[in-house]
């Protein structure tokens, strides 16, 4: 088994291996002996047994377990289910003393941390992701949001985990499409800060896959990249914007579609139409475009053209958490492998972009 510690305000492991969650009364005793527990996924998790299994693990060892199923999809990250969550602990008669679990992806991640946060002005919650997506990216560094009607991720609180346990086991029951939505996230840390991971995965002989034995390897590395990122900059406020490659547009596109285009997907074209600003710019050779757009096709990360206007985009875009007043921070590659972050005026930004988006439609057309 694989540990990453996360040195912030409030320490953490996150755990990676394969078929952890059939451990997981021994290594969760520690934070649920005695304790109420409240287990919340979603219905695809629980189809796939994977609820029962952790309550059957967890209900010799806690107080008491209780469990919360959701519908999927990007929907269930609202105030509505925040609200749900919140007097469901009031009913239990939770205290601080006791604790959440996330059993799910980014959705059930994002939502149950927020509420966690929340609840009593902060309760423990345990993170185990069943996503490569979330495993990699939502479920390490205690980012916890829900979407507004307006917009992505606009209500939120940092909350950290007292524990992430990564069975990527959990991932062979993926579909491949949501599989791939977490290689999206993959090859952005080789992008933005690891050119060797990237030369791996463009030299690979076939796709990632699920089942593969470095599976857990490469999980490692993620997860100590961005903790490096997050013991840097735990709440957001500089180098840890790097994450964001891509997302800015990609979750635009999730937006603007009633997030019919996942999250890999939309993160996938933010990079490749940022990775094109940057060549247009001068920062990096255009040979890098083809040889990115070929990484991501590998992944069937960019499945069509999206025909919607640069001014609905601009408009989502406007939304996003990394604008400050009149200015917006982007994420921009300087070399294959490595990125930066760059502020402009958002009418500077906003020109830049249309420009790119045209362009970008007519080589898809």
């Amino acid at each position: 088994m694989e540990k990453v510690h996360i040195a912030v305000s409030q320490a953490y492991d996150v755990l990676i291996d394969r078929d952890l969650l059939a451990q997981a009364k021994q290594l969760l005793t520690p934070h649920v002996q005695n304790k109420k527990v409240l287990v919340v996924s979603d219905r695809n998790v629980e189809a796939a047994g994977y609820v029962s299994k952790l309550v059957e693990e967890l209900t010799s060892v806690a107080e008491q377990v209780t469990v919360e199923v959701l519908p999927t999809g990007e929907a269930q990250k609202s105030m509505a289910n925040v609200t749900r969550l919140l007097s469901r602990l009031a009913e239990l008669n939770f205290s601080r003393t006791d604790c959440l679990v996330a059993l799910g992806g980014g959705v059930i991640g994002d939502l149950v941390g927020f509420v966690a946060g929340i609840y009593l002005r902060g309760v423990d919650f345990i993170q185990i992701p069943t996503t490569l997506l979330s495993a990699i990216d939502s479920s390490v560094g205690g980012k916890t949001a829900v979407d507004l009607p307006e917009g992505k991720n606009l209500a939120g609180v940092f909350h950290q985990p007292r524990l992430v346990l990564c069975d990527v086991s959990l991932f062979e029951s993926l579909p491949s499409a949501v599989f791939e939505d977490g290689c999206s996230e993959l090859i952005k840390y080789g992008m933005i800060m690891n050119p060797i991971l990237l030369k791996g995965l463009l030299e690979r002989p076939a796709a990632l896959k699920a089942s593969d034995a470095d599976l857990v390897e490469i999980v490692k590395i993620c997860v100590e990249l961005k903790a490096s990122v997050v013991l840097e900059d735990e709440f957001d406020q500089g180098l840890r914007q790097l994450l964001n490659y891509g997302h800015t547009l990609g979750h635009a596109l999730e937006q603007v579609s009633g997030y019919q285009i996942s999250h890999g997907r939309g993160v996938a074209t933010g990079m490749l139409v940022f990775l094109k600003i940057a060549v247009r710019q001068g920062r990096l050779a255009p040979e890098a475009v083809e040889k990115f757009a070929r990484l991501l096709h590998t992944y069937h990360l960019l499945p069509e053209r999206y025909n919607y206007s640069t001014e609905l985009l601009q408009a989502a875009m406007l939304k996003d958490k990394k604008r400050r007043s009149q200015t917006i921070t982007i994420v921009l590659p300087s070399e294959f492998g490595r990125c930066e972050l760059k502020e402009l005026p958002i009418e500077i930004f906003m020109n830049v972009f249309e420009e790119e988006w045209l362009a970008y439609g007519q080589a898809t057309s």
